[in-house]
Formats: structure tokens, sequence, C-alpha cells
């Protein structure tokens, strides 16, 4: 199997794509050697992408950005779909690599876990089974990043090799959504399933973790999230004042009543106020790391120290 050229994103941190007969389920590879001397700490917002990362050193604290509970440790950890965003916390070393899968390529490799992640963190260990260590293991001794991608290829294209397809009417309504950015009204989605509303919530959470409109809410923040970015990501002198969208704008682009709603709706999945989000992106001690997908808006650096406010 063949790869595209990797791509060095900054510094310490290396993008591989990954062999073109399995891009319909991995979005991406990421390796990276970090050696900081600080604690960082990143918010990860909601995105359609189930992550599985392999720690070769280091350990992460994750913790809810919206309803803060006691921080959970990993070393490995899968992450489901996840309806509100999440502070992810490293001591400053952090070596390893992060997968990046669709959910369907999520329910071809771990078939009905991957519906239970869904809403969670999980020790990778308990999704990948007893081959974790030994897959870990051999990737940390792997020399260089293309070796280590190329491996991911073969063990993910094994896993997929066998593993169980989604229903037929569950890629039907996630088509729709993902092509709609979340706004096709639920009862076209039971319509056009075929299943009554109960049905389609039931055999949706299988698949994904999620409800139909939960999954719609996540689609429908990213979509805000990248109208949001794109004019502050754009050189300074391509960005004149004026084009920068209101937030009556936002709103109507992107599925919500008005400018209240939309507010309500992203500090409820993201803990802070677009403006705060934008505002956090440019004044944050460290540049902004490219996201673990390219075509989506993952989170942004907060602080370079544990326990200070985002």
């Amino acid at each position: 199997m063949t790869r595209n050229t990797l791509l060095i994103t900054s510094p310490g941190t290396v993008v591989g794509t990954p062999a073109a007969p399995l891009r319909g389920y991995v979005l991406g590879y990421r390796g990276y050697r970090l050696a900081l001397r600080q604690p960082l700490r990143r918010l990860e917002v909601p995105t359609d992408v189930v992550t599985v990362a392999l720690a070769f050193e280091g350990t992460l604290s994750l913790i809810d950005a919206v309803s803060p509970a006691p921080a959970a440790a990993f070393g490995s950890v899968a992450a489901g779909l996840r309806r509100t965003a999440t502070i992810a916390e490293h001591a400053g070393v952090l070596h390893g690599l992060a997968v990046s899968l669709t959910p369907q390529g999520a329910f071809r490799a771990f078939g009905p876990l991957a519906g239970e992640l869904g809403g969670h963190w999980a020790e990778a260990g308990d999704v990948l089974g007893p081959r974790l260590r030994s897959l870990t293991d051999r990737l940390a001794h792997t020399p260089g990043w293309p070796a280590r991608f190329a491996m991911l290829d073969g063990y993910f294209g094994a896993l997929f090799a066998y593993g169980p397809d989604w229903d037929p009417s569950v890629h039907w309504v996630w088509r729709q959504l993902r092509h709609s950015h979340g706004l096709v009204p639920i009862g076209t989605l039971v319509k056009g399933s075929g299943w009554s509303r109960r049905r389609l919530e039931l055999r949706f959470r299988e698949h994904l973790g999620l409800a139909p409109k939960q999954a719609a809410g996540i689609l429908r923040l990213q979509r805000t999230l990248n109208v949001l970015t794109a004019h502050e990501d754009r050189p300074a002198e391509d960005r004149p004042t004026e084009d920068r969208p209101t937030g009556a704008d936002l709103a109507a682009r992107c599925g919500y009543y008005d400018q209240s709603h939309l507010d309500r709706s992203f500090r409820a999945m993201v803990g802070c106020s677009p403006r705060v989000f934008l505002a956090s992106r440019r004044t944050a001690a460290l540049p902004q790391p490219a996201g673990r997908v390219t075509d989506r808006v993952t989170g942004r650096v907060t602080s370079t120290v544990l326990g200070t406010g985002g």
C-alpha cells in the first residue's frame, strides 16, 4: 500500500495520510514528540471523529470542559464522539501517536464497542484488547514516522477486512446529516430510514454512541467553528474587518434561530462563548498547532500552565 508524503505541521508534530484503501475509515495519523519546559493545556472541541491515542511516554489528564469533575489520567486512550469539549493536560513531555477514525471506521474496527464509547474516554486497551501493549511497543521501537504509519496501515487494514458494516439505514442517515452540516430535520430522517423515531435513535446509538439529534449538534458546531475561524486564520491583509461574520450572520448560516441560540448552544458544548474561543486562540502563549484532522477545527491551546483558566 502506498501513502502520501508526510507533513510536518509544527515542531515535534508530524501528520501522515493513511493508505488509499483505508481512507473511508481512517482520517489521518498524527505523531508527536513534545519536550516542553512547561505543562500544556489544550481544549478539544466536539467533532465527528473517534480518536485512539497510543502513548510511548507521558500521560494525559482529561476533564470535561463544561461539567468539570475529577480529572481522569490515561496513557493510551480511546475517545468516542462527545457532545461537550474536553480539556487535555500533560506535563510537557509527550511522545506517541493518534489515529483519527470516522465513526464508520471505529465501528468496523471495534464493533459494538464503538457505540459504547459515545460520550466517553476509555483506556485504549479496553478497546484494542491485549494486543495493545504489543502494538504500542512495536510502534515505539520502530524507527521513523513513515514506518510507524505503515505499521498502522497494516494493523487497521487487518481489522477492517473482517469488521462489521454499518446498517444501510444508519449509513443513509449519517450521510444526510454530514452533507447538511446537521440541518436535516429529524422527521425527514425518520421517514427516509423507514424506522420509527425510537428505533432510529436506538440503532444510531448502537453504531455511533449518540442519538441523531446529538450527532447533528456536533456537525452544526463544526460548521460554526469552520466559519468562525476561516476569517481569523487568513493573513491579516486578506481579512478586512467588514468581512468578519456578525453573530446574526453566523447564526443564520449555521442553522441557529438567532445569535442568542448560537451563544447558548456554543457555551453548552464548548464551555465558553464564540468570542472567548476566538480571543483565546489569538492570545495563547504557544502558536496554535494544526488540528488532528485537516478539514475540522479540533481545538485550541488554552494555557501552558496546568490548573489555570482557559
